[in-house]
């Protein structure tokens, strides 16, 4: 019983990451480039309404985003991020 409650609470980490990495793909897309700040506010107000995200879940997701080179940091402002088009 204990694994499956410990599979179930993994499986909601899972989820979380996933709809996150998706929020902030799809607000970065739209905006085309945000200070981290505000990006992590506006991730915060669109997933409320499913689950309160925690600061460090939406830092995390940013940094994995940025090594996957869907999102970068603004060579001379590093606290400014840019969403990195598909067809560059």
């Amino acid at each position: 019983e204990q694994k499956d409650i410990e599979s179930v609470h993994q499986s909601i980490d899972e989820d979380r990451i996933m709809v996150t990495k998706a929020a902030i793909g799809r607000i970065m897309k739209a905006i085309k480039n945000s200070k981290h700040v505000l990006l992590m506010q506006e991730v915060i107000e669109q997933l409320t309404p499913r689950f309160k995200p925690k600061i460090s879940l939406i830092k995390k997701c940013i940094d994995v985003l940025i090594e996957g080179e869907y999102l970068k940091r603004k060579p001379n402002e590093k606290d400014m991020l840019l969403y990195v088009s598909a067809t560059n």
